[in-house]
């Protein structure tokens, strides 16, 4: 028997990988690989559309869960494993957060596909590098065309590029998921998110809100959308007769509320009434069931076709037009107020089922598939003007695509040639974009910061992440206390912390629950230890503080008189005390102290014995006084328009940091406020 090296290698291969399995099977041991093996693949296959939240695990029936996936998730299959459960497992490989990962997967909610084996087609590839379809494009259509030989897939290159696009369809309000969706499937961007209450921003009635980025470039991205189902978001959606009929209808709502309804529609059941729509305005009569049951859901609980809305009885708008929140009306309120005007090209009043189904599918064709947005695609994400479209859910091209493929026999699906206008943006990324994965919250502010005691600069606010204090020499240490705004996260940096003399950084660290950190930072200065009694034994004592070397004087309070100053002082062996202005001429006795005097010393003879230059802390402008005109003087420093100098520049720098900044003049703020009094 002649077997050749190719089928040794796969044999062995594949009797390591069941001995791999039955070990993890016994021991409970997982294992994820992250190479694909090709050849050891027997299948593929996808979760069922109409399937949600199943779970992918690290071993058969009870390993821990690595993921879960909705309906339309596709992986290769490489083993069938039977277990004690009623339904084989398969072990699988799949695509999560851009690495291939293995796992396992229960075949009960599950479609198993053969593996295709594309034989090359020459004309084919000739075809594709005439449309210039992207090489990460084509193997997917390879695995169409050898399925469905008769199907053209036209290569829209439509001008647009990929990152404009992407930022078009995250403009606020433009692309919606349900509320009750992932956190890795919602947007945290401004607007769209309370960071301080965790709360999403509600930007539809029944709680739509605004889809992550992530997800957008999922929903956006065509390579995701290649197979037998979801390539039908690239149907044309004009009416032809010729593939139309009244069967693929019934189809398409068998199941719902259309399906053997009581509903009044003038001679017409809906099947009947939805192919005469579809004649009348040259829209695909599949493509409007598939869209009244986006717009109205499956049970047809909708409010819109209700027809006893309060203030709109008897009228009803099936496909949603002009439905959405403005001028204090709801969504609802304003598509039934549409309803109500009058219109004959579009068979307005909508004052009766029939009127509604037809006339709204005339706008349909009027507005979006006779003026080119001709796909499901399309009409979601216009490349055009951006904001003519449809539809805001994000995935609502995915979901009406399963149904639209339910509308044809397996008979037409092989039998017909189908039109695909696929398309291609410019400058897009190499490879797909993946579909955002996790539900962890990716909230980590504050909710409160404080240390016990003591008031923070500025006050705390969970988008303010940096803060000062000041603090007392003989404050060895401070307690900080902190919450999250969102219970899943973590913080580090709480609790009591030693002050050196001198500047304190304290870092608060919070860390979401996805893992993203966010810091808050407190300075804290601690102030050095008093000088105590200052001066010259021989001519004078003082309480002041005297620094010799920059021959000024400090530990003058704010507002004190001269007299006070000098009769605080003691002076010895005749010497005696004066107090100059700046311009040299002696203050009397009542005047206050301010920057920029000099406080002098003098010998019985008359001569000076010691002269100092006053500095008050907060005295800028050298007026005794520490107010708002301060702080004019240390900005207009900072801006280079008057640049300080002397004990005036010494006097601006209140916080003692050796520079002038604008934390100075936040100490003179909270001084004048009476918050915090400025130390001399």
């Amino acid at each position: 028997m002649n077997v050749s090296y190719r089928e040794i290698i796969k044999k062995a291969v594949a009797i390591v990988l069941m001995a791999v399995i039955l070990v993890c099977m016994v021991t409970g041991f997982s294992y994820t690989f992250t190479a694909k093996a090709d050849d050891t693949i027997i299948a593929t296959g996808y979760v069922n559309y109409d399937v949600t939240s199943l779970r992918i695990r690290t071993a058969p029936v009870n390993g821990s869960v690595i993921t879960k996936v909705d309906g339309g998730f596709k992986f290769d299959i490489y083993e069938e494993v039977n277990t004690s459960a009623t339904y084989k497992w398969y072990s699988i490989g799949f695509y999560l957060n851009g690495e291939y990962t293995r796992g396992y997967i229960t075949s009960e909610y599950t479609t198993r596909e053969a593996k295709s084996d594309y034989t090359p087609d020459n004309n084919f590839e000739d075809y594709l590098e005439a449309q210039n379809f992207p090489a990460s494009y084509r193997e997917s259509l390879r695995q169409l065309h050898s399925a469905y030989p008769l199907w053209v897939f036209v290569a829209d290159h439509n001008g647009r590029d990929w990152d404009t696009m992407v930022n078009a369809q995250n403009v606020l309000g433009r692309s919606l998921i349900y509320s009750s969706a992932d956190a890795s499937w919602k947007s945290t961007a401004d607007g769209c998110y309370d960071w301080n209450t965790g709360e999403y921003t509600e930007l539809d009635s029944g709680g739509w809100v605004q889809a992550s980025e992530g997800l957008v470039k999922y929903a956006l991205d065509p390579r995701n959308f290649l197979d037998d189902t979801y390539i039908f978001m690239f149907e044309s959606l004009s009416y032809d007769s010729s593939v139309h009929n009244i069967d693929g209808v019934r189809n398409i709502i068998s199941g719902t509320f259309m399906e053997n309804s009581s509903h009044n529609l003038d001679g017409y059941d809906y099947a009947s009434l939805l192919m005469y729509a579809g004649e009348v305005s040259k829209v695909s009569p599949y493509h409007l069931a598939t869209r009244i049951i986006q717009e109205q859901g499956a049970d047809g609980r909708g409010n819109q076709i209700s027809g006893n809305v309060s203030g709109y009885e008897g009228y009803y708008n099936y496909y949603s037009q002009n439905a959405y929140a403005s001028g204090g009306l709801s969504a609802v309120q304003n598509g039934l107020k549409y309803a109500r005007q009058t219109d004959s090209s579009n068979m307005r009043p909508w004052n009766s089922r029939y009127r509604a189904v037809v006339g709204g599918a005339v706008n349909l064709g009027k507005w979006y598939i006779n003026k080119g947005q001709d796909t499901i695609y399309y009409e979601k994400f216009d490349v055009k003007n951006f904001s003519h479209q449809y539809m805001t859910n994000v995935l609502a091209p995915r979901s009406e695509a399963t149904r639209a493929k339910k509308a044809y026999s397996s008979y037409t699906l092989n039998n017909t040639t189908f039109k695909f206008n696929i398309p291609v943006y410019d400058n897009m990324p190499s490879s797909r974009c993946i579909i955002p994965d996790g539900n962890q919250s990716a909230n980590n502010w504050l909710k409160s910061l404080s240390i016990d005691g003591y008031s923070l600069t500025p006050t705390f606010s969970a988008d303010t992440t940096s803060y000062s204090l000041i603090v007392e020499n003989d404050v060895t240490s401070i307690n900080v206390a902190a919450l999250a705004a969102d219970t899943s996260a973590s913080i580090s940096g709480r609790g009591s912390h030693q002050l050196s003399v001198g500047d304190n950084v304290i870092n608060i660290v919070v860390t979401a629950e996805d893992g993203g950190t966010k810091t808050y930072t407190i300075n804290i200065v601690r102030k050095e230890k008093d000088s105590g009694n200052t001066g010259d034994s021989d001519g004078f004592k003082t309480n002041l503080n005297i620094d010799n070397e920059q021959n000024i004087v400090t530990g003058i309070g704010v507002g004190s008189s001269v007299e006070n100053i000098i009769n605080g002082n003691t002076y010895m062996n005749g010497c005696y005390g004066k107090v100059l202005d700046s311009n040299g001429s002696e203050k009397s006795k009542e005047s206050v102290i301010a920057t920029g005097d000099k406080l002098i010393t003098y010998k019985s003879d008359g001569s000076i014995y010691a002269q100092y230059d006053v500095v008050i802390y907060g005295d800028v402008n050298g007026d005794g006084r520490i107010t708002s005109l301060d702080m004019l003087y240390i900005k207009r420093h900072i801006l280079d328009i008057k640049i300080l100098s002397g004990s005036y520049l010494l006097a601006a720098d209140a916080n003692r940091d050796n520079k002038v900044t604008s934390v100075d003049m936040l100490y003179i703020k909270r001084h004048i406020l009476d918050i915090k009094y400025i130390q001399q």
